[in-house]
């Protein structure tokens, strides 16, 4: 009787061994459908965009089924749209402004982020609260103080109108410092017993230790920047200073009718964000992996 209940008790051992793998096995299956199946749901549209700017037909109406390969494939539309908008000068706004903007964030979040996580002065806890308040506020809510700042500064109709207000925010100083509570306060001290300074502690230790951080910030300032319409639109109304996306906005408007040539005007304006994306995709899964929460 004892051997017949101990070879159940293995028999069933066994089974709930055989058990797990198979479950295991198939919530991975239903997760990858389920990933698989959101992902097709983001990027169906975008080929659908991709291949109607393609096609020289859509002009003349957007077909209703997509259609995943143009029946008549040619750059007629991007021919007709680089001809009918300044695109070259509302690439070099957008670059312009991206660029000073991206290297402003990540210049003062990582400094304050520093600050913040490896520094020593009363009240520090307050103030990162009162930093992080700033993250409830909506953008609407901040725009008409912002641009009264900005005129009042003499920056409206100007790319500096673009950069300097968002050359800081509470989302990056908050990041960086999740980013570097991670890192040994051991490193810190020891770079301190060495004799250097606070800023060579920051150049020489931190940064290098955040890249992933630092490129997945990056990544996000780009996209906020390069995708933004509402601002520029309400600093700037001279047509040589237009971003991309500004300029596709207002200036064209008259190419809207047009379906096959306004679907190409977007995938121009889109693309350099892709291409970025995909050139530091390794870059923001490991900064978003590695980021710690401590603190």
């Amino acid at each position: 009787m004892t051997m017949w209940r101990g070879t159940t008790l293995r028999r069933g051992r066994a089974t709930e061994t055989r058990s797990g793998p198979r479950w295991s096995t198939r919530r991975q299956v239903g997760a990858y459908v389920v990933l698989i199946l959101g992902a097709l749901v983001f990027i169906i549209p975008f080929v659908w965009m991709f291949t109607t700017s393609l096609s020289r037909r859509a002009n003349q109406g957007l077909p209703r089924i997509p259609t995943f390969w143009p029946p008549d494939p040619s750059d007629f539309n991007y021919m007709v749209a680089s001809a009918n908008l300044p695109l070259v000068q509302f690439y070099a706004n957008s670059l312009i402004t991206v660029t000073a903007v991206t290297l402003g964030y990540l210049f003062f979040s990582s400094l304050a982020g520093y600050v913040f996580a490896k520094g020593r002065f009363p009240f520090r806890g307050p103030l990162f609260l009162l930093f992080l308040f700033t993250l409830f506020i909506p953008f609407p809510m901040q725009m008409i103080p912002l641009y009264l700042l900005v005129k009042d500064l003499g920056l409206s109709n100007s790319l500096a109108g673009l950069v300097v207000p968002f050359l800081v925010g509470g989302f990056g100083i908050f990041f960086m410092r999740q980013s570097m509570m991670s890192i040994p306060d051991d490193l810190v001290d020891a770079a301190r017993l060495d004799g250097a300074g606070e800023l060579r502690i920051y150049r020489s230790v931190m940064l290098p230790l955040c890249g992933p951080a630092l490129a997945t910030l990056a990544v996000i300032s780009v996209l906020w920047r390069w995708n933004d319409v509402l601002w520029p639109i309400l600093v700037n109304s001279e047509r040589s200073l237009y971003t991309v996306t500004q300029g596709l906005a207002i200036a064209g408007r008259s190419q809207g009718i047009f379906t096959g040539v306004a679907m190409a005007t977007a995938a121009m304006a889109i693309l350099p964000v892709i291409v970025a994306y995909i050139i530091f995709q390794r870059w923001i899964i490991r900064g978003i992996a590695t980021t710690g929460t401590r603190g």
